[in-house]
């Protein structure tokens, strides 16, 4: 990807030299190099203090004691700093200063994590994004979306796109994958690359899911949705949004939120939040953790066609159609990104928007009973 000032991380000392979005993997740190950090102590106090001020969802004297806490650790305040000195996210960080904080918060993804397991998935996150994207890209989803598959079907356009959660859910995910019909946002599916030790997995990095909504208002345009998908519940297509994106990175498995450890949960809405959770997560076959969370290894298997019958069987087949094309569609687009900023003989990626750039313009037979072929490979 573009050039990086001061070598902020290492990458895989293993991987080949033009290494695509499947080698990215962060190395284990080493001996971090000394920040000067009293020249950027100002601008830091007075993002904190801005962030304080705005009284989001939770208390000045909560946030104070936990950025005491972050500052007693040096080792992992010397962490943030670094990251934060990359391009992309000094640019953001000065335009929104509570960036720079957001893991203060306590229900930060979740609410069972500690300050240092926050800490851990944002740092995790953002070096993993920034080694795996190229520079133009990341600078997209940091500023707007990409459109990683289109779709046109009875007169009406449906998108899946990526970019950064609205600022009532920046607490809830890191990355927002968004269904967009006719260009306005529908459903939404919030998710962040974390290391699997925080949800008490095996696995190096896991997909982590912890927020999954609806757009207030977007009833009509859901209906649409569905009925074009053959009924295909809108948080499932999102689902293999996600499962495309897995592929690409490498990442071989996924976990979701529980409804009591998800960020905006209150007791009043006890009922809305386990169907919109766990219940939807159980019926996907995804298994619920000792640590409390639902997990699944990608791909998520789903219902077995042979448990539908009669007219619900061939439903669930087109469905399941529908689901792959759209996986290997934004598998394939985040692959051949990368594959061009590693071919690119100046080390920097082209500066070419991708939104837009894979379309589907399918024909009136889109959903045929053909099985998409595996795109594995790529």
């Amino acid at each position: 990807m573009g050039e990086i000032q001061g070598q902020p991380f290492q990458l895989d000392l293993n991987a080949p030299p033009k290494a695509g979005i499947r080698d990215s993997r962060i190395a284990p740190d080493g001996a971090l190099v000394a920040l000067r950090e009293h020249s950027k102590c100002t601008g830091f106090f007075r993002q904190l203090f801005l962030l304080v001020c705005q009284k989001n969802s939770w208390s000045p004297a909560l946030i104070t004691g936990e950025f005491w806490r972050y500052l007693t650790n040096i080792g992992m305040r010397r962490e943030v700093l670094r990251l934060l000195k990359l391009r992309p996210y000094a640019e953001i960080t000065q335009k929104n200063p509570g960036f720079a904080f957001k893991y203060l918060a306590p229900n930060y993804l979740a609410r069972s994590f500690t300050l240092t397991e926050r800490v851990s998935c944002f740092l995790h996150h953002y070096r993993r994004i920034h080694a795996a994207l190229p520079e133009s890209i990341l600078r997209q989803i940091l500023q707007g979306y990409i459109t990683l598959h289109e779709i046109a079907e009875g007169g009406n356009r449906f998108a899946f796109t990526m970019g950064l959660p609205e600022p009532k859910g920046h607490l809830e995910g890191e990355l927002s994958l968004d269904l967009r019909v006719d260009g306005k946002k529908v459903f939404n599916l919030s998710f962040t690359i974390v290391p699997g030790s925080v949800v008490k997995s095996k696995a190096a990095e896991i997909l982590f899911i912890t927020r999954l909504q609806g757009t207030k208002g977007s009833l009509p345009q859901i209906r649409l949705a569905r009925k074009a998908f053959h009924e295909f519940f809108p948080g499932k297509l999102l689902l293999a949004t996600l499962q495309g994106i897995a592929e690409a990175l490498g990442i071989g498995e996924i976990e979701a939120v529980c409804v009591t450890k998800q960020s905006s949960y209150t007791k009043v809405r006890s009922a809305i939040f386990k169907n919109r959770y766990d219940d939807f997560f159980a019926e996907l076959g995804m298994v619920k953790t000792a640590g409390g969370f639902y997990s699944s290894p990608v791909p998520v298997q789903g219902r077995p066609l042979a448990s539908f019958r009669g007219r619900n069987r061939l439903r669930a087949r087109k469905r399941r159609i529908i689901r792959q094309q759209i996986q290997a569609a934004c598998a394939a687009l985040l692959l051949g990104a990368t594959d061009r900023a590693a071919a690119s003989t100046s080390g920097r990626a082209k500066s070419t928007p991708i939104t837009g750039a894979v379309e589907s313009r399918p024909s009136p037979h889109f959903l045929s009973h053909t099985r998409l072929r595996s795109n594995s490979s790529t």
